[in-house]
């Protein structure tokens, strides 16, 4: 399970460092507090059989103080304490048997209660010699003194019993001590294991709550990622879908002038462009030429190719900051070249450079995004197709229309114009001189005869001169 929550071997090996030491900390926590409570016990019964062993050296007394009364007095109301104590002396010596555990401390105890049960019989004798009216008798065993040195004795047990207790208070004393040092030391173990676990936990909620934090700004950058590349991708359609409306408006061209006249209006859009211009390829392919542009920027009419890095290279040339020599001449009197981003775009169709395109971009863009460079890109390239189409187009009718030779109208353009000049006549009015038509037949005087003398070569110049 601690592998799977990512922690390193140093961190592993803390973490069973700890809990073992808390394991430990617990078991020697608990075996202290068990031996303090034993200790606490054990002190509790010696000060208890001390107490007692005093008791019962009291209830001895008072017995002998019982029996010399009443033989002294000869008044047998002076029994009751001996009666009393009496009693008492067989109940405290239950209550010393029972806390008595040690064998020197029971043999002891022995030793005294033999000597409690002699002055206890010495008592009962004389009580019985005095009950029997004897008094002379008894108070001469009292006057001998042997009741007196065995009461000594009693006292000398007593204190030995006492001496053993004291002892074993001492002992069990230090032992209480000692048992709360160890819990002490168990409990500041404890607590010390405790702290470092909690350190250790304190850091890996740390580590865990940075990590969540990364997550949560990666998440978040990734959102901002997704919404990005979503708008994008709706820019992207959109401007698909726009290009694809010019697409099909592409096809209904004219001539290059109507689609001069209509890119006119939707390149900047699609462009995305504050100013930009639109050169073509002239005939001759030593200039281009300005066909339209947009915005407030004054572009040169014409300029050669050789002064565009991207007609010269064929691929886009994003503009670097200033005029310098790694800019393009064309555009040195451009205001706008005093800010980087100004792009030239090549028109290409049909494998041939037709013409370019310069815009100004209307926002700074990111150099590692590609994205409105590319949607630039793939317009340039469908407009190129286009115009490239558009002329092919208007080539080939041209030529259909046209005499090769001398540029002159052919057949197949009279066929087309005749029937519809003759039909905008009708409807003007013969009448009218705006609908006045005229036909006119020309036919060179013995061009045959020339053409035989002089060959077609000559035949040829003729014809053409005579078309100018």
């Amino acid at each position: 399970m601690i592998k799977k929550l990512g922690l390193s071997y140093i961190q592993r090996l803390l973490i069973a460092i700890v809990f073992a030491l808390i394991l430990l900390s617990a078991w020697w926590t608990g075996a202290s507090l068990l031996d303090l409570v034993r200790t606490q016990r054990a002190l509790d019964e010696a000060h208890g059989a001390v107490h007692v062993a005093d008791a019962l050296l009291r209830q001895v007394i008072d017995a002998e103080t019982g029996q010399r009364g009443y033989v002294v007095a000869g008044n047998s109301s002076y029994l009751a304490p001996y009666h009393a104590a009496v009693a008492e002396i067989r109940q405290t010596r239950l209550t010393l048997e029972r806390m008595v555990v040690i064998p020197k401390e029971a043999e002891t105890l022995n030793a005294l209660m033999h000597k409690v049960d002699e002055k206890l019989l010495e008592l009962q004798h004389t009580i019985s010699l005095m009950t029997a009216g004897d008094q002379e008798q008894a108070l001469q065993i009292i006057r001998s003194g042997d009741g007196k040195d065995l009461m000594n004795q009693i006292r000398q047990a007593a204190f030995e019993f006492a001496n053993l207790q004291d002892q074993r208070l001492r002992e069990l004393r230090q032992d209480h001590a000692n048992a709360i040092d160890r819990t002490y030391i168990a409990m500041g173990l404890s607590l010390v294991s405790n702290i470092g676990l909690l350190i250790l936990l304190l850091a890996r909620t740390a580590v865990f709550t940075r990590r969540v934090q990364s997550n949560q700004e990666e998440l978040h950058k990734r959102n901002l990622e997704l919404i990005e590349l979503a708008q994008k991708t709706k820019d992207h359609n959109l401007h698909m879908q726009k290009l694809s409306e010019l697409g099909s408006f592409l096809q209904a061209w004219i001539d290059t002038e109507e689609a001069n006249k209509f890119l006119a209006e939707r390149l900047p859009e699609l462009l995305k462009a504050r100013s930009g211009a639109l050169y073509a390829m002239a005939a001759s392919r030593n200039q281009l030429q300005l066909a339209f542009f947009w915005g407030n920027e004054k572009y040169v009419d014409f300029f050669e190719p050789n002064e565009c890095w991207a007609l010269r290279s064929g691929q886009p040339f994003v503009q670097p900051e200033g005029t310098g020599a790694s800019t393009c001449k064309h555009l040195h009197a451009l205001e706008s070249i005093e800010r980087p981003g100004v792009q030239c775009l090549p028109i290409a169709s049909h494998g041939e450079l037709t013409g370019l395109v310069i815009l100004d971009p209307t926002q700074e863009e990111d150099p590692l995004d590609n994205f409105h460079a590319r949607l630039r890109q793939t317009t340039v390239e469908q407009v190129a197709l286009s115009l490239g189409n558009l002329r092919l187009r208007e080539s080939l009718h041209q030529q259909s229309i046209k005499d090769a030779l001398t540029g002159l109208y052919n057949r197949r353009f009279l066929d087309e114009t005749l029937h519809r000049e003759i039909l905008r006549a009708e409807r003007r009015g013969l009448d009218n001189p705006e609908g006045a038509l005229a036909i006119m037949m020309i036919d060179v005087d013995h061009f045959k005869q020339f053409n035989d003398q002089y060959g077609h070569e000559i035949g040829d110049r003729v014809l053409c001169r005579v078309a100018q």
